[in-house]
């Protein structure tokens, strides 16, 4: 079939073509066509993109708290018919080249998307998909372990308290431990009192236990149909293949249900509402200051896309950046540390909210007054022309923009248009931009005050809105433990000895069914062989080039139009204890004035011009020796090719000019940051413990946490604690980090964008860059020798743990290093999914080694356990040692690490990453030796390296545990039966 010629309204096959069109913003054709007989929705938006995607989406709406969808999630995944084994889904991540695979619960969808960039893997994953999807076992058992069960304290004694297990369960007793998902309860549970926007569609831990196995089934009856389903595919692979397969697979065995209702609207409020609400945390935080303030509004129906897109430039002109005018006002005041507001378009009713961090509670009415105020005087005085410009400017970019770093574009273009659709709009008003801003363009010529009429409409004379003051608790964990317990105490009184031998015998039961599960075969699921694989390494060129002073990178790639740069200085030496302001360094200078302009107009002048801007680190560590590294300070833009001269110009600017003197602006930007810490602490738990583990192995390591780890977080706290006091020292340091940054004698630009822009650039001499200057000074930064660090445990207010174990081994290219990479796969494979999710419950868990840093991870997230956890890791090591594993294993590890080695990178990363493979020595060669090495291993290899690096260093490791007091308490008597050393806890 032709689809470029193929017209709407026409048939093909089985199906009636609804729509073709070319859409040329996004190089892309979007198709959608109707299944005749079952009326399936299908879309396809083709071009020419190596990585193709697909996506199973279904609206889901659940009416209650107790996780349904969610559970549903999980279950579909766990064995269908045509593929009865425990878990397809990981067995499929372990049997294909996929660079994504995934399922998502929405608060009105659920999707299953993968991603492949081989049409072999696509068919593979599409299969064990639709299987999953249509036709699961949705089995009692696998309920019981992806939901909620009733177990007891003591697996082996009746007598003991009653607990609840289940992966969701303690996954969303997890996420319910931040304080942004506790304010995004509050906020959704009073916006929307009366629609499924209103209830918790991942589950609330209180509710999860309610949900039945009975309920279950009949939820994925009504909302799983082929015939309600929306059959997403994205990329070059032919659509006329993917209408045969589903056809054949799916389609062509089922009838027509009626379509199911819309979702409801929310009926608006006749008053503005006002409520109180909490949030964990520590005992040793101090309360003061750390409320959290939100103001949302019910707006316009996903179905009005061009309302939709004026609130979206509203939102950003008004709140995007701190010199945005509502935002300014709320910064100014001090009343507050952070402001931010978003739009979620993708929902039936569209709520527009503004959250505010860093408050005092008894401040909330001053500031509902300061923004109803400002809202009225924008009102009346206008939005500025240029700040709508500027609005207009970041959406244009960041449509125009190819992602793909961490998801392929492909899910974001389904993000954008497939959402949409499920709820009646048409999905080319969310690919496309031009088209709605030439209507919306036309309504402010034919009325000036379109803006401003829009924001009184929705603002001002609108009665839904509510307001949620979060204040702090360090009682909450305590007290909502005290009353998971009370209700399980409760439950257990209620239970005559039959149901307690019952939920006895459950469990055992459970634990035979997943044994048994692990009998099962798993060659029944289809999957890639070993010759697959590609055999030569990945290279994305660089050519090199002098240019007067600067050292000129380019990567010649499509970028749709963008250039990305990146400048980028050796860091000087410089004292250790200094580290914590070079990276206090790089968060506050691109937030400062420069250039002659003051920060408001600097931040202006970025909205204006740019579509990002930004500072990093780097520790390039080499490939051949983890102890030798090159530290690098990188500023980084992207901008729309026509807008170059001015990324050039804020590139010169931020590096020569920055102006640190702005008292005012540094204090707000430093405590905004600083309450950004405090906010991370407990929902980046893991990363703070892997990095607190790791500190103590290597200088790297050891720079790696005083950069981003807890010491940097522990320095900023102390410095905010008397920051007036710390002013003076804080603008001086600066000022002499910013100098020496100057006195380097190397400056490299790395570019991205096709040969035609570069050679345009080039002969503007990079415009204001062709004035920097170098010096002599070579010598670069080092630290001293780390000290050991000891295992210990941190408090953070959460019910669960985050636990890892961190030991030092081998460098990129030591000929053992691709065998650890795969024995880390089997370490989770084989142990460690089974004992921590499966049979204990955890969110998550596994094993890795990083050939970068040489540092060898055992880690567990969301995890109601730490002793048998710990046991676990060590399990894990003896299976592998003892050769429990077979060339099959081995092949299914190999086809993981390739995912991660042959991801696919957006073009704006390719020339990125390229350059640091050069400043790393990862040369094409090591690289290639290191692939040809992976490919050929044996389980020898394996359990020689596994042996030499990893059995004989398990002990050098420390293990660092975040989880709260009561359950390290617990897990420490555990411990004590188990001969294991107990954690001694820290506050942090």
């Amino acid at each position: 079939m032709d689809w470029n010629t193929a017209e709407a309204g026409s048939t093909y096959k089985n199906f009636k073509i609804t729509k073709n069109e070319n859409i040329p913003e996004i190089n892309s054709r979007l198709i959608e066509l109707t299944h005749i007989a079952t009326g399936a929705s299908v879309m396809h938006i083709a071009n020419d993109d190596p990585e193709n995607l697909f996506c199973l989406s279904f609206q889901t709406i659940p009416s209650s708290s107790n996780g349904i969808a969610h559970v549903l999630e999980h279950t579909v995944l766990c064995g269908s018919k045509k593929f009865p084994v425990h878990d397809p889904f990981f067995c499929m991540a372990r049997r294909s080249l996929n660079t994504y695979m995934n399922a998502l619960t929405g608060s009105d969808f659920t999707c299953y998307p993968a991603a492949t960039q081989i049409k072999k893997d696509f068919y593979n994953l599409l299969d064990v998909y639709l299987d999953s999807a249509f036709y699961p076992k949705l089995d009692f058992f696998s309920f019981l372990q992806e939901g909620h069960r009733l177990s007891f304290a003591d697996e082996n004694n009746l007598n003991s308290p009653l607990i609840y297990k289940g992966i969701v369960f303690n996954e969303m007793k997890g996420a319910l431990s931040s304080p942004n998902a506790r304010l995004n309860e509050a906020i959704n549970q009073n916006l929307f009192p009366e629609t499924t926007y209103g209830v918790n569609s991942g589950g609330d831990p209180k509710d999860i236990p309610s949900l039945t196995h009975e309920e279950l089934k009949k939820f994925h009856s009504n909302y799983y149909h082929p015939s309600r389903c929306l059959f997403f595919f994205y990329g070059s692979f032919p659509l006329d293949e993917h209408l045969e397969f589903i056809s054949g697979r799916v389609l062509d065995h089922c009838e027509k249900q009626k379509p199911l209702e819309p979702v409801a609207a929310q009926k608006r409020f006749h008053q503005p509402r006002r409520i109180t609400a909490t949030y964990p945390q520590t005992d040793e935080d101090n309360p003061e200051g750390q409320a959290y303030l939100s103001f949302a509004w019910l707006t316009t129906n996903v179905l009005n896309q061009e309302e939709i897109l004026a609130l979206s430039i509203a939102d950003i002109a008004l709140m995007d950046t701190d010199a945005s005018p509502l935002k300014k006002e709320f910064m100014k005041t001090g009343l507050c540390s952070q402001a931010y507001a978003y739009l979620d378009p993708d929902i039936y009713d569209v709520p527009f909210v503004i959250t505010l961090k860093g408050c005092n509670a008894s401040k909330a009415d001053v500031l509902e007054k300061i923004l109803f105020d400002t809202i009225q005087s924008i009102v009346k005085n206008g939005i500025p022309k240029n700040q709508v410009r500027s609005a207009m400017h970041q959406l244009e970019f960041h449509r125009s923009e190819i992602t793909g770093d961490g998801a392929p574009h492909g899910l974001n273009l389904f993000m954008r248009s497939a959402l949409i659709k499920l709820h009646g709009a048409n999905p080319n008003e969310g690919l496309c931009i031009h088209s709605l801003f030439k209507r919306l363009k036309e309504k402010i010529k034919e009325d000036e005050r379109y803006f401003e009429k829009l924001i009184q409409k929705y603002f001002i004379d609108n009665n839904h809105f509510l307001r949620v003051v979060m204040t702090p608790d360090p009682k909450l964990p305590e007290k909502e433990a005290e009353q998971e317990e009370e209700r399980l105490k409760t439950t257990k009184e209620k239970l005559s000895k039959q149901d307690l031998d019952e939920i006895f015998n459950q469990e055992k039961q459970l634990q035979e069914f997943q044994e048994e599960q692990d009998k099962e075969d798993p060659n029944i699921l289809p999957k890639l062989s070993i010759t697959d694989i590609p055999k030569i390494a990945k290279e994305y060129p660089l050519e090199h080039q002098k240019h007067e002073q600067l050292d000129v990178y380019h990567h010649d790639t499509f970028t749709n139009s963008i250039v990305y740069a990146d400048l980028i200085w050796n860091i000087p030496k410089m004292q250790e204890s200094d580290m914590w302001l070079l990276r206090l360094y790089t968060t506050i200078l691109p937030q400062m004035g420069a250039g002659g302009r003051d920060y408001q107009d600097n931040l202006e002048f970025i909205q204006e011009n740019l579509g990002g801007f930004g500072t990093s680190l780097s520790l390039n560590i080499q490939a051949d020796d983890c102890n030798q590294y090159s530290p690098t300070f990188h500023v980084r833009g992207k901008s729309l090719y026509r807008k170059s001269k001015e990324l050039f110009q804020l590139l010169y600017d931020t590096t020569q000019s920055v102006d640190f003197n702005d008292k005012t602006r540094l204090k707000e930007v430093f405590l905004k940051h600083f309450n950004g810490l405090q906010s991370s602490i407990t929902q980046s738990s893991l990363r703070y413990a892997i990095s607190l583990s790791a500190s103590g192995l290597t200088e790297p390591a050891k720079l790696n946490n005083l950069w981003s780890g807890l010491d940097y977080y522990k320095k900023i706290r102390q410095c905010a604690k008397d920051y007036q006091q710390q002013e003076s020292f804080i603008i001086e340091k600066l000022m002499e980090i910013h100098h020496k940054l100057q006195q380097m004698s190397e400056i490299n630009l790395v570019l991205s964008c096709d040969d035609k822009m570069y050679a345009s650039l080039k002969a503007s001499s990079f415009y204001d860059l062709k004035k920097l200057q170098t010096s002599a000074e070579t010598e670069k930064l080092s630290v001293s020798k780390p000290s050991h660090i000891q295992s210990h445990a941190k408090l953070i207010a959460s019910p669960i743990a985050f636990t890892s174990k961190v030991f030092h081994t081998i460098p990129y290219t030591h000929p053992d290093a691709p065998a650890l990479g795969i024995a880390a796969n089997l370490f989770d494979h084989l142990t460690l999914h089974r004992l921590l999710r499966e049979q204990r419950g955890a969110y998550g868990g596994g094993a890795t080694y990083n050939g970068q840093t040489g540092n060898f991870s055992f880690y567990s997230y969301r995890d109601p356990n730490i002793a048998t956890t710990i046991q676990a890791f060590n399990q894990a090591v003896s299976k592998v040692l003892d050769g429990k594993f077979d060339d099959f294993n081995i092949e299914q590890a190999i086809f993981e690490k390739f995912q991660s080695i042959d991801a696919p990178i957006s073009p704006g990363s390719q020339g990125r990453l390229a350059h640091g493979w050069l400043q790393e020595g990862k040369t094409l060669e090591r690289r290639q030796s290191h692939r040809d090495k992976l490919l050929s291993l044996t389980k020898n290899d394996i359990i020689s390296a596994t042996e030499k690096h990893i059995a004989t260093h398990m002990h050098n490791g420390a293990t660092i545990v975040f989880a709260g007091q009561e359950l390290i308490d617990k897990e420490n008597e555990r411990l004590k039966h188990m001969g294991i050393p107990i954690f001694e806890a820290e506050k942090i």
